[in-house]
């Protein structure tokens, strides 16, 4: 067998296919990198009929200041890593192709699953590890940077993951419960899930609130993965369906603690203690739904035909749908809009056959920052990946920093 380049159909046409499939390994992903400074390579393992065995997009930057050339395969090769001479015979093909064009190391960060953990962080006791992978890795020549559990690599190490079930009630019950009371309370708020088109981007970007990555950043995803792919959805505030919620979650927790106050004034209650406690309750919800009641009269003033309080971009490539990017309007964070919006999508795709969502990546303090909290209760997976490689090539450059001659022009030099 022997490693070959591949044009962007044939690659496409493996990647798609193969069980490891992911939106970053395909010729997609390489052209949106392409227009931000990159080299875009498809390499191959063909056996002597011609047929693909294995296959990976290789990322090489555009910069002649580089003083070691290095190539990225982004979330590894698409190649069955329990097959060791394949991937033994894939690795030592590699090396011998990349140092003829003077490369100095690959970087790789599989997919693979190196541990499962339950919603609060800990260990499942019956996870599988792939300790054994990264030691047959290292004895061919891979560098493993370690188990880190911040956001240090390229990718993110620990992710969240939903794995998806067309019944929706099993679905909705594998999330935690703090997801679910919070799905339930935006729920009564006068929420409304819509999807957005190529122009609503720039209203996404606004509620990300951040200018980094740029607006462009999203825009070129658009471009170049396409509607059918990226796609975009907003969480709506509805004014007079917030009033009329309002009103009537207020009226009803008023009628509550009319009943909870009675009771309180009958002596002989054996429950006095714990009627005192539901009153307490009693009167913070009505505080609550007081305020809500005024502020929706006041929204339905200025924004009569309703305001956005979320925004996702998702991604869809084969049976994976992927959370790209998300924001929320900091004034209506306690209302949860972001969980409704997530839990509408992840039920809708679930009817669809998609089998996983990826809600993104986190750190393994699951409880560090408000997106991490989302993450980790709206799934119903932790797992963490067994991260970065580097695949040494040439090791005096390596070791030394030492600069290389230009990498070669893959497409026009003879080997």
């Amino acid at each position: 067998m022997q490693i070959i380049l591949l044009d962007e159909v044939r690659f496409d046409q493996f990647a798609i296919s193969h069980p490891r499939h992911n939106y970053y390994q395909t010729s997609n992903y390489g052209r949106l990198m392409s227009k931000n400074g990159y080299n875009a390579y498809y390499l191959g393992l063909a056996d002597n009929i011609g047929e693909i065995k294995a296959a990976t997009l290789i990322l090489v930057k555009n910069d002649a200041k580089e003083k070691r050339k290095m190539g990225y395969a982004p979330r590894g090769f698409l190649i069955d890593w329990n097959d060791e001479n394949l991937v033994k015979e894939f690795t030592d093909g590699l090396k011998d192709f990349l140092s003829k064009r003077n490369f100095t190391y690959l970087k790789l960060d599989p997919m693979v699953i190196y541990k499962e953990h339950n919603l609060d962080g800990s260990e499942k006791s019956l996870a599988d590890t792939n300790t054994s992978l990264v030691q047959r890795l290292q004895s061919l020549g891979y560098i493993h940077m370690g188990y880190n559990n911040g956001m240090e690599a390229s990718k993110p190490r620990w992710n969240a993951l939903v794995s998806l079930d067309n019944n929706i009630i099993s679905l909705y019950n594998s999330i935690s419960k703090e997801a679910r009371n919070k799905i339930s309370d935006a729920a009564k708020m006068g929420n409304k899930v819509y999807k957005g088109s190529a122009n609503d981007i720039n209203l996404l970007f606004n509620l990300i609130n951040k200018n980094n990555p740029p607006l462009d950043y999203y825009l070129d995803y658009y471009q170049f993965y396409g509607q059918n792919s990226f796609e975009v959805y907003f969480n709506k505030l509805e004014p007079i369906s917030y009033v009329n919620s309002s009103k009537s979650l207020y009226e009803k927790e008023e009628q509550r603690n009319n009943e909870l106050n009675m009771q309180m004034q009958d002596f002989n209650n054996p429950n006095k203690d714990a009627i005192i406690n539901e009153k307490l309750k009693s009167d913070e919800l009505l505080a609550k739904y007081k305020k809500n009641m005024l502020e929706a009269s006041k929204l339905f003033q200025q924004y009569p035909s309703g305001l956005v309080t979320a925004g996702v971009a998702i991604i869809k490539y084969g049976m994976t749908i992927t959370f790209f990017a998300s924001g929320v309007n900091e004034t209506f964070k306690d209302q949860y809009p972001e969980y409704l919006l997530r839990w509408q999508l992840m039920q809708e795709f679930a009817r669809q056959g998609y089998k996983i969502v990826n809600l993104g990546g986190l750190t393994s303090d699951l409880k560090k920052d408000y997106e991490s909290i989302i993450k980790s209760e709206m799934s119903n997976k932790i797992v963490e990946y067994v991260g970065e490689f580097d695949l040494v090539i040439n090791k005096k450059a390596y070791y030394t920093g030492s600069k290389l001659t230009p990498i070669l022009n893959w497409l026009n030099t003879p080997i």
